[in-house]
């Protein structure tokens, strides 16, 4: 269920909130990223082609069989996806990663990717010049 739809339902007066709670599914870092996939029209081939991570990998994240990948390779999707900050921040900590902090060198790079919506080989670059582990 969308946000949207979430807050709908919740501001009807005539919704019993034990209703509500008890029909919410425990949102999955596979879950919410095939949620996203969807959301913005993309299939998994275009994800994890533009991610540059192995097809294997990428797809047992997306099956759930991997729920705590590293944050680089989390970051990797997130940027092939075209994640807005907010939704990379909500990646990350379903995926058990440490959200994006600004006064970290990495993390500010990649934040200024993510705004200046960078893919991966561009933010690669970007963290390569600045002599930074690149997304891989």
């Amino acid at each position: 269920m969308k946000t949207e739809e979430l807050m709908s339902i919740l501001s009807d007066q005539r919704v019993s909130l034990d209703d509500v709670l008890s029909n919410l599914k425990t949102q999955t870092l596979a879950s919410y990223l095939n949620d996203l996939l969807d959301e913005k029209g993309l299939t998994r081939a275009q994800v994890i082609n533009a991610s540059g991570l192995s097809r294997d990998y990428a797809n047992q994240i997306f099956n759930g069989k991997r729920s705590n990948p590293s944050q680089i390779k989390i970051l990797a999707l997130a940027i092939a996806m075209g994640l807005t900050l907010e939704q990379t921040n909500r990646v990350l900590k379903l995926a058990g990663a440490s959200t994006l902090y600004p006064k970290l060198p990495f993390d500010a790079t990649i934040i200024f990717a993510i705004v200046h919506k960078m893919n991966v080989i561009e933010t690669n670059t970007l963290l390569d010049e600045h002599g930074l582990t690149i997304l891989e």
